[in-house]
């Protein structure tokens, strides 16, 4: 198996060649960042073709930086390549962010990005910093960056974040792309949560449409009624709650069980036909005997003595007055009935 082109060691011996021959000096942190890029850059193959965002192509040999390549660091830096497996052109650019270091790539014609955002200070040490490679006896440059473990940290982050997403399938002896560990295996989907009960549909007719809203009436109230066994007085004074009046035990038409809420629309709470007043037209043939839904005569002037059908007037529904059903049912008089 091929060694790894990308390991520490390798790169740390490439990059002193990929810096120009009359200028082997790092000036900060940012530039050993820049020039540790160009280098995995380099290595894999691809050819450097100008350090800026839109100037005229360049020829570079051997991927030599020119002396004015870190003029801008170290805020900024930028390298423009190509590469013999693809006809796309990627711009890199290394950007200082307070103490982040920032490297933006993309591929100009697809508009395909990357980016790699670190804390500089995790993979560079900057009191090392400015490094001249070419002084006497100058100490490793593996130190400027920490350590080894922190090269390949780097690198692999990387190859993750903008080599695999600029370059997917690079074939390159030496080189493997690499799964992201960080994403874990696929977890299962969670089951969603099941739907709100849906909220019932107003009917047609709410029964506050239908029973209008009665008065209120004391809780005291309730039931007092029932325990007495006369009608109210009617010389008493008015009672602060209305529905508290009654006909004690005798169910009569003022009975609270009648109250206004279960009186209809028509006069005086009632409808044409008595009850709640929702009996259609022609509810009741005519002619026949009729007893009205709730109590109470049914609209229009009383009877006159001695006028109308003996059961009641002469009312459109045999007579004003409901019938009082004062003849005993047929067959009464059969025990066995």
């Amino acid at each position: 198996m091929p060694a790894n082109i990308l390991d520490a060691s390798a790169l740390l011996h490439a990059l002193p060649d990929v810096l120009p021959a009359n200028k082997k000096k790092l000036e900060s942190a940012q530039d050993a960042i820049a020039a540790l890029v160009h280098t995995v850059f380099t290595v894999l193959g691809f050819r450097l073709v100008g350090i800026d965002e839109g100037g005229p192509l360049r020829t570079f040999q051997d991927n030599v930086l020119p002396e004015e390549w870190n003029q801008h660091g170290p805020g900024n830096y930028a390298f423009r390549y190509k590469h013999e497996q693809s006809s796309l052109e990627f711009l890199v650019k290394v950007v200082k962010l307070g103490s982040r270091t920032l490297i933006n790539s993309i591929a100009i014609e697809t508009d395909k990005a990357a980016t790699l955002d670190i804390s500089t200070s995790d993979f560079t040490s900057s009191s090392f910093f400015p490094h001249d490679l070419t002084g006497p006896s100058p100490p490793p440059l593996v130190h400027g960056f920490i350590s080894s473990n922190r090269i390949d940290d780097f690198v692999s982050q990387l190859k993750l974040t903008t080599l695999q997403k600029l370059m997917p399938g690079l074939r390159k002896e030496g080189y493997t792309e690499q799964a992201d560990t960080n994403a874990g295996p696929s977890q299962p989907r969670a089951p969603e949560a099941p739907p709100a009960r849906p909220r019932p549909e107003q009917p047609p007719y709410a029964p506050e449409d239908i029973y209008p809203r009665a008065p209120p009436r004391s809780p005291l109230e309730i039931g007092r009624r029932d325990r007495d066994p006369f009608p109210a007085n009617p010389f008493a004074p008015p009672p602060l709650f209305p529905d508290s009046s009654g006909d004690g035990m005798f169910v009569g038409p003022n009975h609270p069980i009648f109250g206004p809420g279960m009186r209809g629309r028509g006069p005086g709470g009632m409808g044409p036909w008595g009850g709640d007043g929702f009996l259609p037209p022609l509810g009741a043939p005519p002619g026949a005997r009729f007893d009205p839904i709730g109590p109470g005569p049914l609209p229009g002037p009383p009877p006159f003595p001695g006028q109308g059908n003996p059961r009641g007037g002469n009312g459109p529904f045999g007579g004003q007055n409901p019938d009082n059903d004062e003849f005993m049912p047929p067959g009464y008089r059969d025990m066995f009935m």
